[in-house]
């Protein structure tokens, strides 16, 4: 799955408790799970997605509890206008908006993806998340049985408040950004098809704003949606420019910044990423993801 950009830097060495959890998954995986059915409307699953904030919902079977499948906000996404999944709107609903809301998220749900089980040391999931590129995964017991839900955030505590490394170490730097007048379908297709959750919006190298999966989501999950609805065609809300639903108050660090004070923030802010900057200018992003190769 691609991501932000390619690093050619090793981990950085350091004593961690990572590695005296050996087998330990269970120690930092959520076992209160915000689960779906697989016949659920899409709009249910976008608006459970925005009200109990989780980017993931791990589709079970009702009556056995049975896991089935996997929606991410990313697929929702892709649905609504960011990839393939959108042919389905175009060609079994030509374009209703109401229609496509209304279908179970079966159409659109992953039915193979990578899960972990309750014997896995902390630094096997961490390596997992890191070869698969999905943001989070289930753990599941030897009955293949869900017990837990894993992501990216639950190990930013693991980074040591000091490193002595600094940002410009481990950031991207190609980041894929768009502009404030970008339609907000398009923002969708570059967030599918480089494979990343969030987009620094910028005017030139000036950072103005981001936009994330969530964003697009809440958009579509509530009622501002409506402000921009014409008619029955979803083409009417995808046209609309990003920077009607970006976050402007965007939190960024400098590259000399520390990695473990990023990962405080990240930590204290409860948010996926942060911007890079120097002056007003974006030079870099890094990441939750990116925080995962300091652990292995």
């Amino acid at each position: 799955m691609p991501v932000y950009g390619a690093y050619d830097r090793g981990p950085v060495e350091f004593k961690s408790k990572i590695h005296k959890e050996e087998g330990d998954i269970m120690t930092i995986a959520r076992k209160q799970i915000v689960t779906i059915t697989p016949t659920a409307p899409v709009n249910d699953a976008t608006q459970l997605m925005v009200k109990r904030g989780v980017r993931r919902l791990p589709v079970v079977r009702t009556g056995t509890k049975k896991l089935e499948g996997m929606l991410r906000s990313r697929d929702i996404v892709d649905f609504l206008g960011g990839g393939e999944k959108h042919n389905i709107i175009k060609t079994r609903f030509n374009g209703n908006f109401y229609a496509a809301m209304n279908e179970p998220v079966k159409i659109i749900m992953m039915e193979k993806f990578p899960h972990g089980d309750i014997y896995m040391s902390i630094g096997d999931a961490a390596r997992l998340l890191l070869k698969s590129g999905f943001g989070g995964i289930p753990i599941l017991d030897k009955d293949e049985q869900m017990q837990g839900i894993i992501s990216e955030r639950d190990f930013v505590a693991y980074v040591p408040a000091e490193m002595g490394t600094s940002v410009d170490y481990y950031m991207v730097r190609h980041v894929v950004t768009a502009g404030p007048e970008t339609p907000i379908m398009e923002v969708s297709r570059k967030m599918v098809t480089s494979g990343v959750r969030r987009l620094p919006v910028v005017l030139g190298r000036v950072l103005v704003g981001i936009v994330t999966t969530v964003d697009i989501l809440k958009y579509f999950g509530t009622s501002k949606v409506y402000e921009y609805m014409q008619s029955q065609n979803i083409d009417d809300v995808l046209n609309v420019p990003v920077e009607e639903i970006m976050t402007k108050e965007v939190l960024k660090v400098a590259p000399e910044t520390d990695i473990g004070e990023a990962a405080a923030i990240m930590r204290e802010r409860q948010c996926g990423a942060l911007a890079v900057v120097v002056g007003n200018s974006l030079v870099g992003i890094i990441t939750e993801h990116d925080l995962l190769r300091l652990l292995v």
